[in-house]
Formats: C-alpha cells, structure tokens, sequence
C-alpha cells in the first residue's frame, strides 16, 4: 500500500498511488481556469464601439498610468496581497472611434504559499474594427478537491504556466467575430504521496458576439451577447479530445437620472467529448461571488445574477448583487441540480475618469462558503 493521502487530524482514509495519480489527473489543470476566473474574467472581457450615452470610452491624452494594490481572500488559498500596475493608452491619434486600449501586470502573493505573475493586454485597433487580447504568466498553486467518495478535501498543489490569444474582427455593424487559442503547460502533485503528473494543453477557440452596449468600460445602457467553442482537438497533441460551449448574455440599465445602473448576467456553459474533470465548469468568483473552495463544478452549468452600481462620488461607487447557480453532471452525485445562491457588496473606485474604468473589492457569501474578491474593471 503506498503513502497516505493525508495524515490521521483530516481524518482521510488510506489511499493506494493508483487512486492519487487518478485525482491528480482530473485536477491537473484547474490552475489555469482560477488565473481566467480571478484576473482575465473581469478585466479582458471588453468590447464594442463605446459612442453612446454611458460616456467617452477613451482617456484624455496618449496615456495614463495607474499602480493598483491588488488584495484578496478565499478560504482555499487564504489572504493574498499583490500589485495590479495599469497602463491605459490611445494607439493612434487619428483613430478616435476605438475605445482606449490597456496593458497592466498582476503580482500576487497569499498566505498558503500560492503564487503567480501575469502580464495582459487589450488592443481596439483600426476605428474598433480589429480587437486583440492577450495574456500569460506563471505561478504555483496550493489547493484542494472535495471528493464525496471518501467524504473529505484532497490538496495538491499545481505548477503551471499559460498563455492565450484572441483575435477579433468587426463583422457587421456591432457583430463580431473572432478565433482564439490557448496553451497551458502544468504539473500536479501531492506532499502526501510520491506521485506527479504533467499534461501540456493547446486550445483553438472560435466566438461570436453582439455588441449593444454604450461603453465597453462601463455600460449603461444595452446589452452584450456571445457564444463561444473552445476545443482541444488530438492533432495538437492533446492527450484526450474535448469541447466547450459558453453562451452569456449581459444587459444593462440606466437608472437615477443615468447616475447608476442596474445589470443583470445569463450564462451557460456545455461541456462535451472525453471532458477531463479539470475542465469542467466551476461555481466560482465571476459566477457566482461567494464560492472559494472549488467544490461545486461539473460538466454543465447555469447561472443568473444581477447587480446594482451606485455612484454616489464622482470616483467612488458600491454595488450590491445577488445570484443563483447550479451545476449537472458533476463527479459529486449530489451536486447535480444543487441551487447554490450567493449574495454580496462591494466598493468601486474609478481609475480612469473619462471612460469610468473601475477596480475595487466584493464581499460575497454563498452555501456554507465565503470571499473577498479584488475587481479589475466590472464583474461582468
């Protein structure tokens, strides 16, 4: 019989290295979807002409700068502390349609040892016809899986390092169409026993999306709609073939005399083929505030939430959300068709005046679960 998985205080039985090697191959890669829940969700999620009555999407001049201290709290990886240096600027002095691009980094730090550094970047180009996002970065997890079976949390901890980019066209009018890929490159391993695993991922990704809203940076008026496929086909040297489908719908409303605004989030998301459990679509930071753990994620999942923005201060707002979740086939039976609600508030402070670019901190409680979530731009 091989090593524990964990010593007798988590009271977790003995489990042989087929059984671990087996958990660390389902888990391997979630480091890479919490670096995109937590940092590329909020912040790259942006598109669109930006020319109505929300305001300006660009800063006044060729450039501003902004270093952002970036804090955190999940009852996973514990208090994390950060920089989120920020630079926005306008490519050209010609283009005047294109909302400002941004270009920024992310340090972080926490308390259970989990570390990762990233740069990111989003480029509106040639009077918003063309829209480029780009990220990578590298760090190490500290993490754990709660298994039904044995009735209790599994830690691991993850090595990874990933990098994606997206390319998007103007179709027609506000249509947009785009293709992306992804890489991601992780080792997976636990203290408790002398097994590891690796797996390279490469991701080709096709989106389509309408475009409504009034500033991409801050909507107030209009909606946001895309589907995208996301696949990681065999002959790219993936070790099991498997798609996904995400399809999400934001709307947006102005109220008191266009100083705040109500916004409310549908999202969906399919998994198909040999879907790794890693893969799978977890309740967790941008659906729905209040999930930190990672314990509830499956092959499918819906989620509905809304949000009101308060701006009470020319740089300082609140908002206040709530939502639903659930999630079907999952590995935990008794996860499927679970409602899993979250409630919270947050503080906003504007960054960038002239388009109404934000960062801040949520507060979030869900089922038995809590966090503090740091904000670059609107959850959604």
């Amino acid at each position: 019989m091989a090593s524990s998985l964990a010593d007798q205080k988590l009271g977790i039985p003995i489990l042989d290295a087929t059984f671990i090697l087996m958990i660390i191959r389902l888990q391997r890669s979630i480091f890479i979807s919490l670096f995109f829940i937590s940092i590329l969700g909020p912040s790259l999620h942006v598109s669109g002409q930006g020319l109505g009555g929300g305001g300006s999407s660009r800063i006044d001049g060729k450039y501003k700068f902004m270093p952002i201290p970036y804090v955190n709290y999940d009852r996973s990886m514990g208090f994390a502390v950060g920089a989120v240096p920020m630079l926005m600027f306008n490519p050209t002095e010609k283009d005047t349609l294109s909302p400002s691009s941004l270009v920024g980094g992310v340090g972080m730090y926490s308390t259970n040892k989990t570390w990762f550094a990233m740069g990111f970047g989003m480029f509106f180009l040639g009077e918003d016809n063309w829209r480029i996002t780009t990220a990578g970065g590298v760090g190490t997890m500290y993490y754990q899986f709660y298994l039904d079976l044995i009735g209790n949390w599994i830690p691991y901890q993850s090595e990874a390092g990933f990098f994606m980019f997206r390319l998007e066209r103007r179709i027609y009018d506000r249509l947009y169409g785009g293709i992306s890929y992804i890489y991601a490159d992780v080792i997976t391993s636990t203290d408790a026993a002398a097994v590891s695993d690796s797996l390279t991922l490469h991701g080709l990704g096709f989106n389509l999306s309408m475009d409504k809203r009034d500033n991409p940076h801050y909507p107030r008026n209009g909606y946001y709609t895309s589907v995208k496929y996301n696949t990681f086909p065999e002959f790219f040297g993936n070790e099991t073939t498997s798609q996904k489908i995400e399809v999400e719908t934001n709307h947006y409303f102005s109220t008191r005399q266009d100083n705040d605004v109500v916004a409310a989030r549908l999202y969906g998301g399919i998994g198909l083929g040999e879907l790794a459990f890693s893969q799978q679509f977890i309740v967790k930071g941008k659906d729905i505030r209040g999930y930190t753990q990672g314990e509830f994620r499956g092959d499918y999942l819906l989620a509905l939430q809304g949000e009101y923005r308060w701006n009470f201060h020319k740089r300082w707002g609140a908002v206040g959300f709530a939502g639903v979740a659930t999630v079907f086939k999952s590995i935990n039976e008794s996860d499927n068709g679970k409602l899993l609600p979250g409630i919270g508030t947050g503080i906003r402070y504007v960054a960038f005046p002239e388009n109404h670019f934000s960062v801040g901190l949520d507060v979030a409680a869900g089922l038995n679960d809590w966090g503090i979530y740091f904000q670059i731009g609107q959850a959604f």
